[in-house]
């Protein structure tokens, strides 16, 4: 089998890993608070809200579900397959560690890559790329493992050197990407890799281990200089799409544009990021026309910033209304870039649902974060939305600096009177290499991460306003962004789930938030059982289900 390298895409760390570590700061910072306000209690395991669904649903269809949002192809990794196919380098694709350890345990013992890729587009901890390393060197010890994506991305900017260094070393990968793209960066990297005496300083973009044959040895973390790729998006639809047998299609991530426009002061992209660039309609039609053949119902366009040049953004509408396409199609919105036409052409194209970086209901707090958006406006757009039957999930945000105990009232009451169909509320993670970051002498701002304070707040004080407020909210359903946002939802649509099921068990599920496995009682219980309950009368899961079961 020839093989030149092995790209692994998606890794989902568990609940119980993730509390593990936040415990021993329980009653220091709101990380652990975080956590417990996004999880829940099950014959004694931790569960998060997507591992409630599964188990819901495998009790109801009394069917072990092997449903899960990890089936959806990983974009990241098959754009990078089809890039490199193009310069004859034969890449296996593993879309999932979890679900296809087999697979790579197959192609680690009989084929010979000259590296495994790891991506971390998911990934926002050390762990999951540490489990997946150790798991590689286990089958085989010399292999290079290279890390790429936006975590590793980040961190060169959020950490200062010795910080990022621990971190890298304790990932225990050998070479790091660091680009926004970094496809080009890979092919190199293999190149390199494949000559006689290979030199990584030659290889720019990178951060590697001095010897990267001393995997157990002390090393030094090198860098290369930085050179930035800027790959052209105007390229042939991505092919050989990872569909897994007997599973009913599930939705594919699209790619319009990369980097994004916002300059929102709690983000570090308007410092650490590049340039936007944008696919031609020519493009993406193109891509969309090879999609619909392959029969895939469900999209998702993962573009942070799809509609900011609104005319462009209506165009694409055109085109996909003009072609007729029976898309049920999903994607980021800004409320700002928007007007009464906007809404028609996303109904009329077939828009089901956006996500909505709404962050605080109040203007004050909107103005500091610079998102050149108005209460007023972000009202009205979630009306619109409303109207044209068009899902809403608002992400909202307490603790920004500025913020109040009654700006934080404020946003809450803001869900409640505008009811976005679902919504997150979250204390804020503070990014030291955030444009914020240079106000903190005026607000008074220390710390990082979920350990902060400025004059009027801190991270203990929000994260209570924030279990609080998830418990008052009565108008609108609350859907953990860190564990089942707006595209889970659609990938358990598109396998037959209804959503007024997630109606009732957004609604059940906030009762069981928050709870220690001391503090459980029979009311919980009783909940717990009605959550599991939700989906007893659904056939298309159970004929799901049952199509594999069969097997």
């Amino acid at each position: 089998m020839i093989i030149d390298c092995v790209l692994i895409g998606f890794n989902d760390e568990k609940t119980e890993a993730t509390l593990k570590k936040t415990e021993a700061y329980k009653n220091k910072d709101a990380a652990h608070n975080h956590e417990i306000s996004r999880s829940a209690i099950v014959d004694g395991h931790i569960m998060k809200y997507s591992d409630l669904v599964r188990e819901s649903i495998s009790r109801a269809t009394r069917m072990k579900s092997d449903l899960s949002i990890y089936r959806m192809p990983n974009i990241d990794v098959h754009d990078l397959h089809h890039y490199l196919k193009k310069r004859n380098i034969h890449a296996a694709i593993v879309n999932d560690f979890t679900l296809d350890k087999k697979k790579l345990t197959y192609l680690l013992r009989n084929s010979s890559p000259k590296l495994v890729g790891i991506s971390s587009t998911c990934v926002v901890e050390a762990e999951p790329i540490r489990e997946m390393v150790d798991f590689i060197r286990n089958i085989n010890p010399t292999i290079p493992i290279v890390v790429r994506g936006p975590f590793i991305n980040n961190i060169n900017y959020e950490y200062q050197n010795y910080k990022k260094i621990a971190l890298l070393q304790r990932m225990g990968a050998d070479i790091y990407i660091h680009e926004r793209q970094g496809e080009k960066t890979l092919h190199n990297i293999y190149l390199e890799l494949c000559k006689e005496k290979p030199d990584l300083s030659r290889v720019p973009n990178i951060l590697y281990k001095s010897n990267i044959q001393l995997y157990n040895s002390e090393h030094k973390i090198l860098r290369t200089i930085k050179v930035p790729e800027n790959i052209h998006l105007d390229d042939e639809p991505v092919k050989e799409l990872t569909f897994y047998g007997n599973h009913i299609k599930p939705p594919v991530y699209i790619r319009t544009d990369v980097s994004c426009v916002h300059n929102c002061t709690y983000c570090p992209y308007p410092i650490s990021g590049d340039d936007v660039m944008y696919s031609s309609l020519d493009s993406i039609e193109k891509n969309l026309n090879y999609i619909h053949s392959l029969g895939v119902k469900y999209i998702i366009f993962r573009d942070v910033s799809l509609n900011k040049s609104l005319e462009r953004f209506k165009s694409i509408l055109r085109m996909m209304i003009r072609n007729k396409y029976d898309f049920n199609w999903f994607s980021y919105f800004i409320i700002s870039h928007s007007d009464d036409e906007t809404y028609d052409l996303m109904e009329h194209s077939g828009c089901k649902g956006v996500i909505l970086d709404i962050d605080s209901g109040v203007d004050t707090i909107l103005k500091n974060m610079d998102k050149q958006v108005t209460r007023k406006k972000l009202a009205w757009g979630i009306k619109k939305l409303k109207e044209h039957n068009i899902i809403s999930y608002a992400s909202c945000t307490i603790g920004f600096p500025g913020e109040t105990v009654e700006t934080a009232k404020e946003t809450i009451q803001f869900i409640e009177d505008y009811r976005p169909t679902f919504y997150d509320l979250q204390c804020w993670f503070y990014d030291n290499t955030s444009p914020i970051a240079k106000e903190k002498i005026y607000y008074n701002l220390e710390g990082s991460g979920y350990t902060w304070s400025h004059k009027d707040m801190d991270s203990s004080l929000a994260s209570d306003i924030v279990f609080h407020g998830i418990k008052k909210i009565t108008n609108s359903y609350f859907m953990p962004s860190t564990s089942f946002n707006l595209w889970s939802l659609v990938y358990y649509l598109s396998q037959g789930a209804e959503l007024e099921e997630f109606f009732e068990f957004s609604k059940i599920y906030k009762q069981v938030i928050g709870y220690e496995k001391a503090d459980l009682d029979k009311k919980y219980i009783d909940n717990i059982n009605e959550i599991m309950g939700v989906f007893k009368n659904n056939i298309k899961l159970y004929e799901n289900l049952m199509m594999r079961n069969k097997q």
